[in-house]
């Protein structure tokens, strides 16, 4: 339904809000944005937008504040939705929810399930395989991974060197081989609903190898053994949490077909774009009606989706006069400083299969790199 003038709009607050404010025009929903980007697309699809990173590339928590309490204060603002950035600062996340609609799980949902000390012994007791995972390392670390509590992205995940300690905010899990997936799905509480299941794959950039984000691909055909299989583990953990809208779970798949969860994402994930206009009204009209307790079939589509972000092997001014193709997106202004390993653009490809997706994706994301140097240079 379109909109009314009167509506007062949602607050969509995430790293990068492209994606959410694109499936909110899709059913005509009206949007502040807070981001850290603010690109040109952005501003495009929102009645207000605006940056709110620090230097450190995170939130700016004041700021944040600051800017929603005056373009979208809680008396005039129809609900709060969230994606990333709030992984590991759940207390920023319950100030800028106290006094709106929070359309997402609570943050002490978000808490618990980002808290290696908590989500791994969870598993554990619900009979889902995972790989081994430990506060403090053991004397050899070889074939073990460091990761940072409540980080995400990727660039947080490095190789364990047997300089790293056990501390606050580090955890350690063993290296797990296999096909690294991920399932959409949407829930209300009690009951869930896979969207679909995603490949994903890592970005080749120094400043945040070898495990940055990379790109992913949907529609992923697995057997209908394991898509029940990894139905029911999903499930069981919205059961067990009360898990509410869209989220994400982040799994390895072995050579023997033996899923092994590494994470789950409590909220929106990036890959709700490769499925989004599969959905009358777009997913995020399907997160609202989800967080409200009213979970809809879902149908598989019949082709597939593919994204992939494009990163800056070295720092750059984005040029004057660039010639942005349709299918690509997250366009920043001209004349804006992009630091090296930072994310200049993201391309989209959709095709019959997956493989044709993520081959075409990954071709426009090699032209975008070389057309933005080639133009810098």
């Amino acid at each position: 339904m379109p909109a009314s003038s009167e509506q007062s709009p949602l607050l969509l607050v995430s790293a990068s809000a492209r994606a959410l404010a694109q499936s909110a025009a899709r059913s005509g929903l009206p949007v502040v944005v807070l981001d850290l980007f603010n690109d040109l697309d952005v501003r495009a699809l929102a009645v207000a937008s605006r940056s709110v990173a620090a230097r450190s590339g995170k939130f700016d928590a004041r700021r944040l504040l600051a800017a929603a309490h005056l373009m979208c204060p809680p008396d005039r603002c129809s609900g709060l939705v969230y994606g990333s950035g709030f992984e590991g600062r759940t207390g920023l996340l319950a100030k800028l929810a106290h006094g709106r609609t929070l359309f997402g799980n609570r943050p002490d949902t978000v808490a618990r399930l980002k808290d290696p000390a908590h989500f791994f012994p969870l598993l554990d007791s619900l009979g889902i395989a995972h790989p081994e995972t430990r506060l403090d390392p053991l004397a050899d670390v070889a074939g073990w991974l460091v990761k940072r509590t409540g980080a995400a992205g990727g660039s947080h995940v490095k190789a364990a060197r047997s300089r790293h300690r056990a501390r606050p905010g580090r955890y350690f899990q063993k290296l797990q081989s296999g096909r690294t997936l991920s399932v959409l799905f949407a829930a209300d509480g009690r009951d869930a609903r896979v969207i679909g299941i995603n490949e994903q794959w890592t970005a080749g950039v120094a400043q945040c190898a070898p495990y940055c984000y990379g790109g992913a691909v949907g529609g992923i055909a697995l057997s209908d053994g394991m898509q029940a299989h990894l139905a029911a583990q999903v499930g069981r953990l919205v059961r067990a949490t009360g898990l509410v809208g869209l989220n994400g779970l982040d799994f390895i798949l072995d050579a023997d077909d033996e899923p092994y969860v590494l994470e789950i994402n409590p909220r929106p994930t990036a890959t709700i774009e490769l499925y989004d206009a599969d959905f009358d009204g777009g997913l995020l009209a399907l997160h609202l009606r989800a967080c409200r307790g009213e979970l809809p079939d879902v149908r598989r589509p019949g082709h597939a989706r593919a994204h992939a972000i494009v990163y800056a092997a070295d720092a750059l001014c984005v040029p004057a006069g660039m010639n942005w193709p349709q299918w690509c997106t997250d366009i920043p202004e001209s004349g804006s400083l992009i630091s090296a390993g930072a994310p200049l653009c993201s391309v989209h490809a959709h095709a019959a299969s997956s493989a044709q997706a993520r081959d075409t994706a990954m071709v426009r994301c090699e032209s975008m790199s070389e057309l933005f140097f080639r133009k810098a240079a």
